[in-house]
This record gives structure tokens, C-alpha cells and sequence, in this order.
């Protein structure tokens, strides 16, 4: 199977809050420990997922490495750092050349301002997350791995909306931080 693009997502078992991580440069994604990844992609027209716990990294990595573009929201900073441990090559810099990483793409137009996927996804889309984020990886631990797979899809499939939706209409609408403190909606146009 091999996908012209592919998206990309993945659940944490562990929040950084939990294992004391606090402070910005303390924060190791690598240490969070996979609980579960999933990717999003056309055959034929027709959407399909999969979905890859723990215990299935290489076939993670092999069904990632069959795409020709993977695209994702914090792809290089922290998805590809939380799967690291479980390879011995460097995965960031090996798929680094077709990965399309949304965050760093948009840095450009927002004045450096990090954008959340539930945020853009609320203002363009009109889909929200399901759940906190902060919640998931506690349902994990307590067993509620179907809801912990639905909300994962959610979440593929509002990275796949904003990407096309961006591709489309060259645009986009976001919220405006600075310091941590919302200054309002704002709405820029995206040359990709």
C-alpha cells in the first residue's frame, strides 16, 4: 500500500504534567511513551485509517515510511520525538524531507504565534475535540481504548480538514496569543 499522503496523529500514555515535567525546556516528549498512533489516507477514494499501539512500532514506521507526504500538527516538535525511543535511527531527520508539519508551516503567517489544532478546527471547520487532550492518556491507562481510538480519528480527520481547507480557500482563521493572553480571531491568507 503505498499513499501519496498520509496523516498522521498519535495519544500520549503520559501527560507531562504527570511525570513532573512543568517547565517549557523540562518538557521530553520522548518520555511520554506511546499509547497509541494513527494514520488517515484515500484508497480509491474512500477514507481509511489504522490505528498502531506500543507493540507495533515497526509497522508504524514502515506504513509511514510507503507515503510520499506525511502531514501532521507538531509533527517535528513533539509526535516524532514521542515515537523516537522505539527506533535506533534518527526518525525526525529521516522523515524530515516529506513530512508537512502544519504548526511550523503556519508560524510564518501568525506572527509566530503556535496555533492548537482544536482551535483551528473549531473556527474553520466547526469540529471540536470530543475530550481534553489532557484526559487521554488516563483513559488509556483505565482501558477505554475505543473512545481513546474515536478520539484519535477526530483528531486525524480535523488535521486532514485544515489541510485541505488551507489548500482550498488559502486561508485561515486562528486565535491570536501573545504571552499566553488572547488578543482575538484573526484571519490570514496562506500561500502553500
Amino acid at each position: 500500500m503505498i499513499n501519496k499522503t498520509l496523516f498522521f496523529d498519535l495519544e500520549t500514555q503520559n501527560t507531562f504534567e504527570e511525570l513532573k515535567m512543568h517547565n517549557k525546556r523540562d518538557k521530553d516528549p520522548s518520555k511520554l511513551q506511546l499509547a497509541i498512533a494513527g494514520v488517515l489516507y484515500e484508497e480509491d477514494g474512500i477514507e481509511k485509517h489504522k490505528f498502531f499501539g506500543e507493540n507495533q512500532t515497526y509497522d508504524l514506521l514502515k506504513t509511514i515510511n510507503q507515503a510520499n507526504l506525511i502531514v501532521g500538527h507538531n509533527l517535528l516538535m513533539f509526535d516524532y520525538k514521542v515515537i523516537q525511543p522505539y527506533f535506533n535511527e534518527n526518525i525526525t531527520h529521516s522523515l524530515y524531507d516529506k513530512t508537512f508539519d502544519i504548526l511550523i508551516k503556519l508560524l510564518p503567517y501568525t506572527d509566530n504565534c503556535w496555533t492548537a489544532l482544536d482551535n483551528l478546527a473549531q473556527l474553520n471547520l466547526g469540529m471540536n475535540k470530543p475530550h481534553s487532550g489532557i484526559l487521554i492518556p488516563k483513559m488509556w491507562r483505565d482501558g477505554k481504548f475505543k473512545e481513546v481510538e474515536e478520539y484519535l480519528l477526530n483528531d486525524l480527520r480535523m488535521t486532514k480538514g485544515i489541510y485541505e481547507y488551507i489548500k482550498k480557500n488559502k486561508k485561515i482563521k486562528y486565535t491570536h496569543k501573545e504571552y499566553g493572553t488572547i488578543i482575538g480571531d484573526r484571519e490570514v491568507i496562506v500561500k502553500w
